[in-house]
Formats: C-alpha cells, sequence, structure tokens
C-alpha cells in the first residue's frame, strides 16, 4: 500500500479550482392596506407575503485554487464565472385573494386589478449569465439573461454581449438578444418598458364605414374564471410579443477619464387577428387598424442613444479630488431628450459641496396609450454640502433644491400655452458612527410648492450589543397637505424596532416591527421577517 501512495502522489498534479460564494434571503411581511370601495364602503384587507431569494456567483473557474479569498476580484484572463439572482414572491392574504362585486357578478381581485399579478406566485430569473473576460487577451463575453444599468437607465435582455479592449484606450461593446418582458419565461414584470405593464389592452373593432369604429377591451366572453392567481381580462398579444434588442457602445477604459456613448434599438411583431373574423358585426382586420391600412409588420418600441462623461481630477497634495460629470439620453422614437443629469463633485479635506441639475421627460414604449396624452418635462436643481471630520466619527449635510413643473392649461384658449409650477424644500441631517455596527442619525426636511406641502424628520439608532445581538430602531414624524386634492392633509406618526440575531457565521435572523398612524389610519402595523444566509468558502 506505501509503493501505491507514493506512486499517485507522484503522479499528482495542480488541481483547477473555483471561488463562489451563495446568498439566501427569505423575507416574510404581515401588514393591512386599506381597500377604498365607493360602493360598498371601505374595507382593510391583510398582506402575507413571501419572498425567497437565492443569489450565486461562481468566478476564477480553471484557475489555482487560492485559500482566504472574501473578495469577487477577477484574475487575469482569461478567467470565466457565472451569476445568477432568482426570486420567489407570493401573497396570501386578502389583499391579493379578495374578489370584487359588481352588479350580480363576482370577480376575482386579479381579474381587476392585473397589478395584483405580480404578487401572486412570481418565480422571476432577474439575471443568470455566464460570461469570459480575457478571450484572447482583450474580449469579453457574456451569455445568458443579463440586467444592464446604463446610462440613466436600467434594463434586462437574453442574449450575448461581446466587449474589445483596444490598444488605444478605449472598448468597442456590441450586444443582441430579446428584451425581457413580463411574458417572457420567468420574467419579471418590473422589466416590462415604461407604459406597457399592467392595465386592459384594446383592440379597434371596425364600423361599418372608415371612421366609425370604437376601441374596446380585448375581454373574455365570461366574467371570471377559475384561476385566483392571474387576471382572465388581461389578455394583451401585443405585451406578449417578443422585442428582439440590439445596439452598441463605446467607452473609455482610462480611470481618470470616464466617457461611453451608447446605441439601442428594440422592435416587436404587430400581432394578427386574435380572434374569428365574424365575431363582431364587421369583419375584424387586426388588431391595430386605422381603417385605412393595415398595422405594420414590425414596430419601434424603443430607440435611444445616450452619453455620459465622469472625470476624477486629483488636487495637488493628495487633499481633495474635483469630479465633473454629465449624462443624457435621447429618445429618437419620441424626437426629444428625455433625460439628462449633469454636476461637480468638490472634496478637500473634510469638506465637500456638489451642486447638480437634473431633466426628465417621461417617454413610454412605443405602443404604449400614454403616448397620446400631453406630457411635459420637469427641472431640477440642487446644491449639497456635506462636511466629515474623520477623527470624531461624525458626519453631517445640507441640500437644497428647486424644482419647475411645465403643464399645458387644459382651458388654455391657444394651443400650446404653458404653465410653470414650481416646489422647493431642503434636508439636513447627521450621523454619528463609532463603528459601523453602532450609529445615530437624524434628517429633518420641509418641502412646499406644487404637489402640496412635507414637513418632519426621521431618527435612527443602530446599536450592536454582543456578538450575537444588534437592535435598531427608528421614529418619524410627517405633516403634509396635499394642494391638488381637497381634505388630504393630516400629521402621521411612525416607529420601528428591529433586531438582528447571529445564529452562525454568514447566518443571521432579522426582525422588525413598525407601526404608523395618521388621521386615515388608526394603525398601520407591519411585521416583517427575515432569515439571511450567505455562504463564502474558503477555496
Amino acid at each position: 500500500m506505501t509503493c501505491a501512495l507514493v506512486l499517485l502522489l507522484g503522479e499528482a498534479r495542480p488541481a483547477d479550482a473555483y471561488e463562489f460564494d451563495i446568498r439566501a434571503f427569505t423575507l416574510g411581511q404581515g401588514y393591512q392596506l386599506r381597500l377604498f370601495r365607493p360602493v360598498t364602503g371601505d374595507d382593510i384587507l391583510n398582506r402575507r407575503r413571501f419572498t425567497q431569494t437565492l443569489s450565486l456567483n461562481i468566478w476564477n473557474i480553471g484557475r489555482e485554487p487560492k485559500l482566504l479569498r472574501y473578495d469577487t476580484k477577477l484574475e487575469e484572463g482569461p478567467n470565466v464565472y457565472v451569476s445568477g439572482y432568482m426570486r420567489i414572491d407570493h401573497d396570501f392574504g386578502e389583499y391579493v385573494g379578495d374578489t370584487i362585486r359588481i352588479d350580480s357578478d363576482v370577480f376575482d381581485a386579479a381579474d381587476l386589478i392585473p397589478e395584483l399579478q405580480t404578487a401572486n406566485l412570481a418565480l422571476d430569473v432577474l439575471w443568470g449569465y455566464a460570461g469570459v473576460r480575457g478571450l484572447g487577451g482583450f474580449v469579453d463575453i457574456e451569455v445568458g439573461r443579463q440586467l444592464r444599468v446604463d446610462t440613466l437607465d436600467w434594463w434586462s435582455f437574453d442574449g450575448v454581449t461581446a466587449r474589445a479592449h483596444t490598444p488605444w484606450g478605449f472598448a468597442v461593446e456590441g450586444f443582441g438578444g430579446l428584451r425581457v418582458r413580463d411574458s417572457s419565461p420567468l420574467g419579471s414584470s418590473v422589466q416590462e418598458p415604461d407604459g406597457t405593464g399592467g392595465g386592459e389592452c384594446a383592440e379597434y373593432v371596425e364600423g361599418d364605414v372608415p371612421g366609425s369604429g370604437s376601441w374596446r377591451p380585448i375581454d373574455r366572453d365570461v366574467p371570471g374564471g377559475d384561476n385566483p392567481f392571474e387576471s382572465e381580462f388581461d389578455k394583451c398579444p401585443q405585451r406578449d410579443e417578443i422585442m428582439p434588442t440590439f445596439g452598441g457602445a463605446i467607452e473609455t477604459d482610462d480611470k481618470p477619464l470616464k466617457a461611453r456613448i451608447a446605441y439601442r434599438r428594440s422592435v416587436s411583431r404587430t400581432p394578427g387577428i386574435i380572434g374569428p373574423v365574424d365575431r363582431f358585426d364587421n369583419p375584424d382586420r387586426g388588431v391595430y387598424p386605422n381603417e385605412s391600412v393595415d398595422a405594420p409588420g414590425w414596430g419601434v418600441n424603443e430607440e435611444r442613444v445616450s452619453a455620459s462623461v465622469r472625470y476624477t481630477h486629483q488636487l495637488s497634495g493628495g487633499k481633495g479630488q474635483l469630479v465633473p460629470f454629465g449624462a443624457a439620453r435621447y429618445s429618437l422614437l419620441h424626437g426629444i431628450p428625455d433625460e439628462a443629469h449633469a454636476g461637480v463633485r468638490l472634496r478637500y479635506g473634510a469638506h465637500s459641496v456638489a451642486p447638480e441639475y437634473y431633466y426628465s421627460f417621461p417617454t413610454f414604449d412605443g405602443d404604449s396609450i400614454f403616448n397620446v396624452f400631453s406630457i411635459q418635462p420637469y427641472h431640477d436643481g440642487r446644491l449639497t454640502y456635506e462636511i466629515k471630520p474623520r477623527p470624531f466619527g461624525l458626519s453631517a449635510y445640507v441640500r437644497g433644491w428647486a424644482r419647475r413643473y411645465t403643464s399645458e392649461e387644459a382651458d388654455a384658449d391657444a394651443i400650446g400655452v404653458k404653465d410653470k409650477r414650481y416646489a422647493a424644500g431642503g434636508q439636513v441631517g447627521a450621523r454619528w458612527k463609532s463603528t459601523p455596527y453602532r450609529y445615530l442619525r437624524l434628517d429633518l426636511f420641509h418641502e412646499d410648492g406644487y404637489g402640496g406641502r412635507r414637513t418632519g424628520g426621521y431618527g435612527f439608532v443602530r446599536w450592536r450589543l454582543d456578538a450575537e445581538w444588534d437592535i435598531a430602531t427608528r421614529l418619524s414624524v410627517i405633516d403634509f397637505d396635499e394642494d391638488l386634492i381637497d381634505n388630504l392633509d393630516g400629521t402621521s406618526y411612525g416607529g420601528q424596532l428591529g433586531a438582528t440575531y447571529r445564529v452562525a457565521p454568514g447566518i443571521g435572523l432579522h426582525f422588525t416591527v413598525e407601526e404608523n398612524v395618521n388621521r386615515f389610519y388608526d394603525s398601520q402595523l407591519r411585521i416583517i421577517g427575515i432569515l439571511d444566509l450567505a455562504f463564502h468558502p474558503e477555496t
């Protein structure tokens, strides 16, 4: 046996390995919401929500094993890695499972409120992809479901991204695939393009002569159904169509100067006839005709170009930084710039100041009915000052902001007459932090103008008692007065008490009880429990 062992050891070779971490997050919530019913009177419905998430990251696949690596830094390429995140979300309370009565018909709540489906037995894969970095020394590739955070935007698609790093200090990127939407396999409704999630879809019902037809919801022939977990009325073939998406970008690899220019286009097919041609008095010619010619076979959902730049300049002596930045997005579909953000951050010693400007013009998916409404932009400017004297563990900030809304007067005599409305406010806050697990924070704010007034503050304390227990508490007072809705004013008082118990390294239990009271709600009790499991082993 000794000879065999010596021979075996003589043939041993370095083993390939990988590093990974796993995190499981179990969340349970119980609270109540008011259900407003103009006919039968308001009611209080219970919410009992269960959410389970699971994330997995594997990196440095096939590399030599290294001990005590508690970071996700990739080795020099080529390097293979995998990342995934999935979530189960379900509400088994009365809020989702309730019924609604209209005359003699009884409907499941999800039939008439399609948005409730997002809390019913939802199984979502938010991202899941495999990648290789440094292929051939300069190419990075990712394949799978990718959650992209781009300039002033975030979105998701199933496909391929390839990035090539050039010797001249910039990289070229290209991507293509299918946009993730609610109807995608294991897709999430939050990834649906703006303006297309939830609500009833409509189809055009032709009349006797061109122009005499009408738009009607695409409904079932009978009310309700046997499945309380999905809407029987939310039939929308347009939202079920696949959405091919492609684009590219050029960005710098230089660290002091980060600049990026990107382009993205999403299209989808126009659905055909969705039922028997003779189901109406006049022959049905399709879902979205205009009575003169049929709808095009394909339409553009989104087409955007964006640019961003950020430069980090170290001040002499290494005591501070000057960081100017800017970003803008242009919607080619709507022919307007729809998002912009610019500013500069100056830090010197313990002091920093940051003036910023925001611009937003709401735009929606090309299929969205919201595109027919009059929508105007708003402008937002703000100035923030912070101080962080490091030896004392104390930090504080002061922020002021002003916003201008532009709207069209409904009773204006001349088309295009604009009405400008303003709002402004400020916040001030301070935090004392002795360790990452022992700190106090206080924030006060006031804002007034278009939309109403809000005045109040929050106080928060987190304290580590010992190696096993943390406690946290929060108190809030908010006085509000809505200017667009009569009698919507009052003061809301809130309190929260939480505790964290560390069962073992990487395993924690979190408990939170929260109560909010105002003149509209005698009680808004919320109870939350979380089991947090994180496994990041030595390799």
